[in-house]
């Protein structure tokens, strides 16, 4: 019995915790994309920032956290941070892109 209990407690622990979903703003293939690419990676990365921001606040993993380690919050909160940043670093550096090669 105690060790179905530990495996659920980890299972919750791990369930908890804000995946790193941070990506690199600038890739080598970024300046080789058509419009309609720039358009489909643009489309991408706002359902990739709107995942992000749903891991911030008050959220089943922070209060799952809370219960289990509550430093964990501030982890979870950091990561969130870094990863919504990180998108919206590359969502910026995409626009230019699309600006500078498809509005003409």
């Amino acid at each position: 019995m105690k060790k179905f209990l530990a495996i659920g407690v980890l299972a919750t622990f791990l369930s908890a915790c804000v995946s790193n979903t941070a990506v690199k703003t600038i890739q080598a293939t970024d300046y080789d994309l058509s419009c309609e690419a720039l358009k489909y990676e643009l489309a991408e990365l706002g359902v990739k920032f709107e995942e992000a921001k749903d891991d911030s606040g008050f959220t089943g993993k922070n209060v799952g956290m809370a219960i289990l380690f509550w430093p964990g919050i501030f982890v979870n909160e950091s990561r969130a941070g870094k990863n919504q940043s990180s998108i919206d670093n590359r969502i910026t550096h995409l626009s230019g892109l699309y600006n500078t090669k498809c509005r003409k």
